[in-house]
């Protein structure tokens, strides 16, 4: 059997191309020989006579007959839309306006009634160049027109250009007497059953996943219930069963208002959308959230989640205390800030203006004026209250350690680095605040990295080389004149004016000396109740001599006076209980009996990193007694690089672990007889003898 020809005539090449690949999908080549031809393209190539002339729309037909041969016939094509390239639209939520796009209106018109004959369930709009549409839609569906499709539109699903009919295929071949056209039918429907079966696979994948996303929302703490627009329950998960006492298996697909109690979906009527609403429900109360569901612009539902305040409540409880027991809790309140003159009482003022802010600030004021107290007191009253608070002693650490402590360090940065490396300070202050205290004694190559750290807000670990932007809120605090260290080269200057931006004087107890009575009796209140003691007084002179007394210490050594006199006197306290008034002679101490507790503080100075240098300190105080300055010769000499601030600080630990005594004025330190025992024990223990 001779092939016959037909001729497809169009306005445009890419209905042409569509045509062709159907022509060769649907194995027709074999039987019928097919050529395309534009409308424009009719004057310059001839209709070959007897040819079957198929058109691609009515509006043409009046082209192109003045072109077609009166031996052959013509046929106006009916169209479809791509079936393979529907998918697209069946993820269009269902109820949802969208915009049908055509270069006419013929066309745009004709498309939209294939699409609701095809079963799609939304709402369509015939669009074409000009016409009016409206203006809340924002998908528009296309078949190959996407230039058309106006520029608001936020999403657009193009199928591709429609494709010839089956029934018009039908034609050809009755047209052509031809009786084999079910091989074109079977070829037709091969491609909907591979197009079945992706689609089948594709529901399956969607209910494992539908699973999945259930197995996940009931493995969350709160009590979800999804509804419909219609509110008809269409998810709740198995903790709003619990807490509703129903059957979950029975509420789905069901009212609200029938299967929920009535009193509870009262009180979901009335929660406002994205709001946290505490709500008393069954003598519980409840943290309720109430949201809209909104696909393409269309309102779906709506989803509720609602938990009980006594867990939230234990979960805070729970996270406050895991930062208690890292030490990353702020205590103190203003209310704790002891004081009513008014110097302190200006303070405050300032204090709780300046704890709004995320701004640096800066506590300037001498050793024992509350700095510590007061930082935490800030943090406590400011926006990142409930995040960590992290307090660094910049006198307390050794220089070797001082930098990995506040960075971190990655694993295998240096000899001795735990596996997995360390987080930092800075890092575990991250939301907070990080509280620099003693900031006069940071080297020059930490302040650098501090510089650094205030400009960028980033850190890096010791041996990393990632950068970690970090959200801290900075305190820092010294009792040394920070602008003198900088014209000594101390300091640098960079660094002061990044950390002197919100700066507070604290004012020595010297200075506020009609604090001292007050303050004194909160110490003795709070002392008695620790000691579960009666209530004692002070005389007169004791208090006259506390108001006289120059307070170096300032109140922390107000508040050991108090706790010294708690322990000693009956009910008043004289002049001569008071320690800076009276030589307490030095009792004897056993040299025997004192390895386990030479043992733990041998270990307490091997992990803040300065052990060498306390037995330096005793060796030199053994050699005779010694002032603050010339020991701190005398340890710089030795190799030590120590600053005064620190060397104090060493002191203070070793008068607490009674290794030293302190003398009045210039009568310098001296080593004790529990001192020289601690020697004698290094000694041995270096010596590797058995202790």
């Amino acid at each position: 059997m001779d092939k016959k020809s037909i001729i497809f005539i169009a306005r445009m090449d890419e209905f042409l191309q569509s045509v062709v690949s159907q022509y060769h999908e649907l194995g027709i080549g074999d039987d019928i020989h097919v050529e395309a031809m534009r409308v424009d393209q009719l004057p310059l190539r001839p209709i070959t006579p007897g040819a079957l002339v198929i058109v691609s729309t009515k509006s043409i037909v009046p082209l192109v007959q003045p072109y077609v041969p009166k031996e052959s016939s013509i046929i106006i094509a009916k169209r479809m839309l791509p079936y393979h390239n529907l998918r697209g639209m069946l993820e269009i939520p269902k109820g949802v306006k969208v915009l049908l796009v055509s270069d006419t209106k013929e066309t745009a018109e004709e498309n939209v009634e294939l699409l609701r004959a095809s079963g799609m369930d939304f709402e369509l709009y015939p669009y074409y160049p000009g016409a009016d549409y409206p203006p809340d839609i924002e998908i528009a569906v296309t078949p190959g027109e996407a230039e058309h499709v106006p520029t608001h539109i936020r999403k657009v699903v193009d199928i591709g250009y429609r494709i010839i009919d089956l029934s018009t295929w039908l034609a050809i071949y009755s047209h052509f007497k031809y009786g084999n056209f079910q091989k074109v039918t079977a070829r037709a429907m091969q491609s909907l059953v591979d197009i079945t079966k992706e689609l089948n696979n594709e529901i399956q994948h969607a209910h494992l996943l539908s699973k999945y996303l259930e197995a996940i929302v009931n493995r969350i703490e709160d009590a979800v219930i999804a509804m419909d627009e219609k509110e008809n329950i269409r998810f709740v998960n198995q903790k709003a069963i619990d807490t509703l006492q129903m059957e979950g298996n029975e509420v789905v697909g069901e009212r609200a208002s029938i299967c929920l109690p009535a009193n509870f979906y009262q009180l979901i009527r009335q929660c406002e959308e994205n709001k946290d609403v505490l709500v008393d429900w069954a003598n519980k109360t409840y943290f309720f959230r109430k949201m809209h569901i909104v696909m393409e612009g269309s309102f779906l539902g709506s989803l509720l989640l609602f938990r009980q305040a006594a867990e939230i409540e234990k979960l805070e409880h729970d996270y406050r205390m895991r930062l208690y027991s890292k030490g990353l809790v702020a205590k103190y309140q203003f209310d704790d800030f002891y004081g009513e003159s008014v110097p302190v009482q200006k303070v405050i003022q300032i204090a709780r203006k300046i704890a709004r802010s995320n701004s640096t600030v800066l506590l300037l004021g001498e050793t024992g004026t509350g700095k510590e107290l007061l930082a935490q007191a800030i943090h406590n009253a400011s926006p990142r209250r409930r995040e960590p608070f992290v307090g660094v002693n910049f006198a307390a650490i050794s220089e070797s350690l001082l930098e990995s402590e506040l960075f971190g360090y990655e694993e295998g940065a240096f000899t001795g680095a735990r596996k997995g490396g360390h987080i930092g300070w800075f890092e575990l202050a991250h939301k907070g605040t990080i509280f620099l205290d003693e900031i006069g004694d940071a080297s020059a190559a930490i302040q650098n990295r501090l510089l650094r750290v205030l400009q960028e807000r980033q850190i890096m670990r010791v041996g990393g080389s990632k950068i970690i932007p970090t959200d801290i809120r900075v305190i820092a605090a010294t009792n040394q004149d920070l602008q003198r260290m900088i014209t000594e080269g101390a300091f640098r200057a960079d660094l002061y004016y990044r950390l002197n931006i919100l700066p507070i004087h604290l004012p020595p107890l010297r200075n506020r000396r009609e604090d001292i009575p007050w303050l004194a009796h909160q110490f003795m209140k709070k002392y008695s109740y620790d000691l579960r003691r009666p209530p004692f007084t002070l005389t007169n002179e004791a208090m006259r001599a506390l108001h006289e007394y120059d307070w170096p210490g300032n109140i922390r050594e107000l508040e050991n006076v108090i706790e010294y006199l708690a322990h000693v006197v009956e009910d008043e306290a004289y002049p001569y209980h008071l320690p800076f008034l009276r030589e307490i002679p030095e009792a004897p101490l056993p040299v025997d009996g004192l390895n386990n507790e030479c043992e733990s503080i041998v270990t307490e100075y091997k992990k803040r990193g300065f052990l060498d240098e306390i037995t330096a300190i005793l060796q030199e105080l053994g050699q005779g007694s010694g002032g603050r300055y010339t020991l701190l010769a005398q340890l710089q000499e030795r190799g030590h690089s120590v600053t005064l601030q620190q060397l104090r600080y060493r002191l203070k630990l070793m008068q607490q672990d009674e290794l030293i005594q302190v003398g009045k004025g210039r009568q310098g330190s001296q080593i004790s007889s529990k001192g020289e025992s601690f020697l004698a024990y290094l000694h041995r223990m270096k010596a590797g003898e058995r202790i």
